[in-house]
């Protein structure tokens, strides 16, 4: 071995070696990360980050999901790292390299079944079924909002349903008021005070349409027997075209 390659790593782990906290502390200190997979993964890879390349600072972990062939998350940052450290006399020779040091530098998890690397350095994570279990019981003993994240907004409006009042309603609205009242209640596991708001429009000019086609047609209105609202529907989208 070279003597700059030795000191090079010698340096290395003299720096690692007087670091007062270990892997898995460090990567499990804040509680805020509880609640998301993909900031929990982030947390890790920001520790092996740091020991992989020392001398980069405030490099931001890259997760993201990956294809279900390859894992359930990757970490994409040996190619940028390696653009960066290329030339500074790294001990690597290629992103391939930096993504098996970032593999070996995670620190070890419980939420962890396996680690790999694939084409230039990308680090494919597989999530461990036994601890999503364990989480999933966790939640169904203590409740959901034991595990919910802290996201950083404290107040949400979610405008949902919304349906145009001067048409019939069918199944199709289901879908934005289950969807809306879904990411409402999940807000408020998550400690955000949300204000539901249902949005009607711009009924003024729909129901004077509506009024002023009536009484151009049914003169006699109170006479007339009673209309359904697929009549009423039917009698708007003709008279909205004229």
């Amino acid at each position: 071995m070279a003597t700059t390659d030795l000191l090079r790593l010698t340096s290395r782990r003299l720096v690692w070696a007087t670091k007062t906290k270990s892997l898995s502390a460090m990567a499990t200190e804040h509680d805020e990360y509880m609640g998301s997979l993909k900031a929990q993964l982030a947390k890790l890879f920001e520790v092996s980050l740091k020991v992989t390349v020392p001398n980069e600072l405030d490099v931001e972990p890259l997760v993201a999901a990956c294809n279900g062939k390859f894992g359930d998350y990757q970490c994409n940052n040996a190619m940028g790292l390696w653009s960066k450290i290329k030339g500074k006399g790294a001990p690597f020779r290629g992103p391939p390299a930096v993504g098996e040091a970032i593999k070996n530098n995670l620190p070890s998890s419980e939420m962890i079944e396996s680690c790999s690397v694939a084409g230039p350095g990308f680090v494919n994570v597989v999530l461990s079924k036994n601890w999503m279990a364990k989480s999933i019981q966790k939640m169904l003993i203590e409740g959901i909002d034991t595990w919910a994240p802290l996201p950083p907004v404290k107040t949400a409006v979610v405008d949902f349903s919304s349906p145009n009042i001067a048409k019939e309603m069918h199944v199709g609205h289901l879908r934005s008021t289950i969807i809306g009242d879904t990411l409402a209640r999940m807000l408020e596991f998550s400690k955000v005070k949300v204000l539901r708001r249902n949005h009607v429009g711009d009924w003024g000019t729909q129901f004077g349409m509506l009024i002023e086609f009536l009484f151009e047609k049914f003169p006699n209105f109170e006479d007339a027997t009673e209309t359904a609202i697929g009549d009423l529907q039917a009698k708007f989208t003709k008279h909205s075209r004229r």
